[in-house]
């Protein structure tokens, strides 16, 4: 979870998440603590995160303590010499700017935090990622069981002394981080990407690629996998003392791409299945994702925009379907299709669910979640999203007739629940109603 990114949730609201993530059966979880906490040695980390409430009120090591007792273990997530919060420090030192192949620094860069990646063959680089490291993990954040450190996969460094070495300078300040975080405790988790070992290519047919390097493995590390920029390497995982995989099912999927991750993980003998879950909540201040129509405005969470500002999202009736597929598929990766469908029956509606309710349910999730960008829902939920795409990226009659019926089906929906008794029914109506008041008196050409 981006931690940094989710400004608005205070420690209620992040309690209430990690009950969530108990009700679920997690075991761990991942915050992405970098730009979000009031560094003392360098505020500018943190001067574009003002208004997040733990820059405000520092309570993640009250958080951490409440995972304890929901059996939780928390790690810190961060990227060294890029992202959010590092990439604030090339403000103050532009000399340490990562550059490009032709010498001129990299360009700004970012989501929601946006800077600049540093060099990290220079010193003062390193120092400084170093000594920030240190102040999150030893002394904000003591309690914490472990780090994520997340390679650098996006704007690397270029210059001379870099160069084919990116990966190799970087994995200096690893190799340290790690060592000190082990002097401190022995059992912690440190979750490192393979970029350093594997010798590979890393963000294979992206504009940027990088070589990884071929450094020693130390087995006390967990390696970390993900289908973009980080395949699975098997001679690797044989060295690791554990393993996880990543994806962005319940960010951005349906409960079937939990199981899609859920079943790699199990088929590669990994030891944990730890997808993204990002319910995003920031004012855009870049256009992102070439979504221009949310610069200025405030994310909802999901791009679910009936949520109120600050509401704890993981409740949502959308999410909770979420949930169930990463709860049930990762318990069970093989579980069949129509047992997972009697169980959301069960969950959902009660022991005498109505025929056709889990699949109306499951539509809804699927209509809003597939297709969704990292900052909005499905176009369906916003016309004027809808219209730019459409236009953008001329999409064809099929594809217009094809988000045509499923808007009628969210109307039949709406009209169908319509005065129901139930939670969830309840919950189905509002959601279609809203997405077809949207659409008053808007229609989809084809």
């Amino acid at each position: 979870m981006t931690f940094m990114r989710m400004p608005l949730m205070g420690l209620p609201e992040w309690k209430e998440a990690v009950d969530c993530l108990q009700e679920d059966g997690s075991n761990v979880v991942i915050l992405w603590t970098g730009g979000a906490f009031a560094s003392k040695r360098f505020p500018i980390t943190w001067d574009y995160n003002r208004e997040h409430k733990n820059v405000k009120h520092d309570f993640v090591r009250e958080l951490i303590n409440y995972a304890h007792e929901k059996k939780i273990r928390v790690l810190l997530g961060f990227t060294p010499f890029g992202y959010d919060g590092v990439n604030q420090y090339a403000i103050e030192h532009p000399e340490l700017k990562a550059r490009k192949a032709d010498g001129k620094p990299v360009d700004s860069f970012g989501i929601h935090c946006w800077g600049w990646s540093l060099c990290p063959s220079q010193k003062a680089s390193r120092d400084f990622m170093l000594e920030y490291a240190r102040e999150m993990a030893f002394e904000f954040y003591p309690n914490a069981d472990g780090l994520l450190i997340e390679s650098s996969d996006y704007n690397v460094c270029r210059c001379a002394e870099c160069k084919e070495h990116f990966y190799e300078r970087e994995f200096e300040f690893v190799r340290q981080i790690s060592n000190e975080v082990w002097e401190r405790k022995a059992d912690a988790t440190v979750v490192v990407f393979p970029h350093y070992f594997s010798g590979k290519k890393v963000n294979q047919g992206s504009d940027i690629e990088a070589k990884a390097a071929s450094q020693p493995f130390d087995p006390r590390w967990t390696l970390v996998f993900t289908p973009h920029s980080a395949q699975i390497d098997g001679d690797l995982l044989k060295q690791a003392r554990s393993s996880i995989y990543w994806n962005e099912g319940p960010s951005r999927g349906t409960p079937w791409s939990m199981k899609d991750g859920a079943k790699t993980a199990k088929r590669y003998g990994l030891a944990g299945y730890v997808p993204s879950l990002e319910p995003w909540s920031y004012v855009v201040t870049h256009e992102e994702f070439g979504e221009s129509q949310l610069t200025g405005k405030r994310l909802k969470p999901f791009g679910l925009n009936w949520l109120r500002d600050g509401e704890m999202p993981l409740r949502d009736l959308l999410v909770r379907v979420q949930r169930a597929g990463y709860r049930e598929f990762a318990r069970n990766p093989d579980l069949k299709d129509e047992e997972f469908r009697r169980k959301l029956a069960v969950e959902f509606f009660g022991s005498e669910a109505k025929v056709g309710s889990v699949e109306d349910l499951l539509f809804l999730q699927r209509t809003v979640f597939e297709g969704r960008s990292w900052l909005s829902a499905s176009p369906l939920v916003e016309p004027g999203l809808f219209q730019l795409k459409a236009a953008r990226e001329k999409w064809d009659a099929q594809r217009l007739r094809g988000y045509k019926k499923r808007l009628e089906a969210i109307r039949e929906i709406e009209t169908k629940y319509q005065g129901a008794s139930g939670k969830t029914e309840k919950e189905m109506q509002a959601i279609a109603a809203f997405i077809s008041a949207r659409w008053k008196g808007k229609e989809i050409a084809r």
